[in-house]
C-alpha cells in the first residue's frame, strides 16, 4: 500500500542533503577565494638517484633554506620532488621539458621548475634559484611596500588573465614563456634594461574574477574585448592570441609596462564593478525560464493537482500557489547544485570535445522536439517522446491522490509547497533539458557561483513558475480544469516547436561563443 507519510519523509530528507551539499560548495568557494591572501610559490625538482641509501631529497631542502632563508617568509612554498631514475618520474620530467619549451641542450637533471621558470643543472640552481624565488615573491604581490616601490622601478608589468583549458590561452601561454627575461627599453629619455614581470590571473578564482572586472573598468575595456586571453601593459590593453602576439614585444621594448597600473594591490576602488546584470542576458534567462514554464510535463501535472483540490473544494488559489513555489524552491536547489558541481569538477566548456559534445546533445534534442511536433500536430500524443516515463507520472499521481485522501487539510498548504518541490525532481527528467542549457550559458559569463549568478537563477526559476501561477489564477477564476488542459493539448505542437527553436539558438551561442 502507497505510504504518503514514507514518501514526504523520504523526499524532505533527500532537499535537506540537496541544501547541505549547496552550503559546502558555496563555502568552499568562499574559504578558497580567502586563502588567495597567501599566494603560492610552486616548485618542482626533478634529480637522477639510483642510490637506496642517498637522499637527494633531503639535500635540496637544506640546500633551498640556504639560499632563501627567511625570504621565504610571508609565502606559501610548494615543492614537489622526482627521481627520474622511476619510471613515473622520467615520464613526467618529458612532460615538463615540453609544457615549458625546455631547450634539447637543457633538457638535465637535477633540473628546477619554479613558476613558469626553470634552472638546469647543479650550478645553475645554486647560482639562480634566490634570485628567481624573489623575483616570483615580488610578481605575486608579497613583499614589503618599500620592495615594491624599488623593483617596480625596474619592472615591466603584464598583467595576463586566462581560462584555464582554453586552447587559446594555452598558445598565449607559451608565447609569454617564449619572452626573454629581460629586457633594453627606452623610457623617460633613458635606456636601461628591465625586468619582466608577467603576473597571471586565472579568472576560475572568485578573486579574479572580480579583478579582471575591475581592469575593464579602469582601463574602458568595451563589451566586444571584454574576453580572455586578455593583458594589461601600461595604459593599454591585448585582447585575444593574435594581438598579444603581434604588439606585446613592441610594447615591452617602449618601456610601456614599466607604468602598468597593478589593481590587485588596490590601487584603484571603485564599488560599481561588483555587479552587473547584462540586459540581454536578463531577457534571454527570462525567455528560457518562460518557454520552460510552458512545458506539457510541468503543466500536466499542476492540473491533475488542481483538478483534485477543486474536488477536495479547498481554496485553490492559496493551495495551488504553495504548489507553485514549492516547484520554485526545488529548481533553485538543483540549478544552484548543479552550478556548483560543474564549477567543482572544473569542466573545461572551451575545449572541442566539450563543445561537440554539447552541440551533438542539442542537436539530438532539437530532432526529438522537431519529431514531436508533428507527433503532437497529428494528435499521436503516445509518439512524444519528451515526457515523463509513464511509471513515474503514475507514481506522481499516487502521491497526489494520496494527499488529498487525508480527512485532516489542517496543513494541506505546507504539504502542497512540499509536494510541489518533490514532484519537481522527478520532472527534471523532462524539463530539465532547457535548464541545464541555461545553466551552461551561465557559465560562460559567471566562472564562480556569486550574487550575479545566484540573481540569474532566481530571474529564471520565477519566470519558469509565471505559466503554472497564471493557470492556477485562470482557474481560480472559475474556468474547467478540462477545458485549460485541452487548450494546452492544442498548443503542445506551438511548445514543441518553440523548444527546438531555443535549443537551435542555444546551439549557434555554444558554437560562436564558447
Amino acid at each position: 500500500m502507497f505510504n504518503l507519510k514514507l514518501c514526504l519523509k523520504r523526499r524532505f530528507i533527500f532537499l535537506c542533503v540537496v541544501c547541505v551539499m549547496i552550503f559546502v560548495l558555496f563555502h568552499v568557494t568562499v574559504v578558497k577565494a580567502t586563502n588567495l591572501s597567501l599566494q603560492k610559490i610552486n616548485i618542482v625538482y626533478f634529480y637522477d638517484n639510483p642510490c637506496a641509501s642517498c637522499n637527494e631529497e633531503e639535500k635540496f631542502i637544506d640546500l633551498f633554506n640556504s639560499l632563501v632563508g627567511t625570504d621565504k617568509e610571508n609565502v606559501k612554498v610548494n615543492i614537489a620532488m622526482y627521481n627520474v631514475f622511476k619510471g613515473g618520474g622520467l615520464q613526467l620530467l618529458k612532460e615538463y621539458f615540453e609544457r615549458y619549451n625546455v631547450p634539447k641542450e637543457k633538457q638535465i637533471t637535477p633540473i628546477l621548475f619554479i613558476n613558469d621558470q626553470f634552472l638546469a643543472g647543479d650550478t645553475a640552481i645554486k647560482a639562480g634559484l634566490r634570485d628567481i624565488f624573489l623575483q616570483e615573491k615580488n610578481s605575486i604581490g608579497t613583499n614589503t611596500v618599500e620592495n615594491n616601490k624599488d623593483s617596480n622601478n625596474n619592472q615591466i608589468v603584464i598583467v595576463y588573465f586566462y581560462v584555464p583549458d582554453c586552447r587559446e590561452c594555452e598558445k598565449v601561454d607559451k608565447f609569454l614563456s617564449t619572452l626573454k627575461k629581460r629586457y633594453l627599453v627606452e623610457f623617460e629619455d633613458s635606456t636601461k634594461y628591465t625586468y619582466v614581470n608577467i603576473k597571471k590571473f586565472s579568472i576560475g578564482e572568485p578573486k579574479n574574477l572580480e579583478l579582471i572586472k575591475k581592469y575593464f573598468e579602469v582601463y574602458k575595456v568595451p563589451e566586444n574585448d571584454q574576453f580572455v586571453p586578455i593583458v594589461f601593459i601600461g595604459d593599454t590593453y591585448l585582447a585575444g592570441l593574435e594581438a598579444i602576439k603581434e604588439e606585446l614585444i613592441e610594447k615591452i621594448e617602449t618601456g610601456e609596462g614599466i607604468t602598468t597600473l597593478d589593481l590587485s594591490e588596490g590601487e584603484y576602488h571603485d564599488s560599481s564593478f561588483v555587479m552587473s546584470l547584462n540586459g540581454y542576458d536578463i531577457i534571454g534567462v527570462l525567455m528560457a525560464g518562460l518557454v520552460n514554464g510552458f512545458n506539457p510535463c510541468s503543466l500536466s501535472m499542476l492540473l491533475f493537482f488542481l483538478s483534485l483540490v477543486v474536488a477536495k473544494g479547498t481554496n485553490i488559489l492559496r493551495t495551488g500557489f504553495a504548489f507553485c513555489f514549492g516547484k520554485f524552491l526545488s529548481y533553485l536547489l538543483l540549478g544552484t547544485l548543479l552550478f556548483n558541481v560543474f564549477l567543482k569538477f572544473q569542466i573545461p566548456w572551451f575545449s572541442t570535445i566539450v563543445k561537440t559534445i554539447i552541440l551533438v546533445g542539442v542537436f539530438i534534442i532539437v530532432l526529438i522536439n522537431i519529431q514531436d511536433y508533428f507527433a503532437a500536430k497529428h494528435e499521436k500524443y503516445d509518439r512524444i517522446r519528451l515526457q515523463l516515463p509513464a511509471w513515474l507520472r503514475r507514481y506522481n499521481h499516487e502521491w497526489i491522490k494520496n494527499l488529498f485522501s487525508r480527512q485532516n487539510s489542517r496543513w494541506l498548504f505546507v504539504l502542497s509547497f512540499g509536494l510541489g518541490a518533490m514532484i519537481s525532481v522527478g520532472e527534471f527528467l523532462c524539463t530539465g533539458q532547457i535548464y541545464l542549457a541555461t545553466i551552461v550559458y551561465f557559465l560562460r559569463s559567471s566562472f564562480t557561483f556569486n550574487l550575479q549568478a545566484l540573481l540569474y537563477f532566481i530571474l529564471y526559476d520565477l519566470a519558469f513558475i509565471i505559466p503554472l501561477l497564471l493557470v492556477t489564477y485562470v482557474i481560480y477564476k472559475g474556468k474547467e480544469v478540462f477545458d485549460v488542459s485541452d487548450a494546452i493539448r492544442r498548443r503542445m505542437p506551438f511548445i514543441k516547436l518553440i523548444n527546438a527553436i531555443l535549443f537551435l539558438a542555444f546551439g549557434i551561442v555554444v558554437l560562436i561563443w564558447f
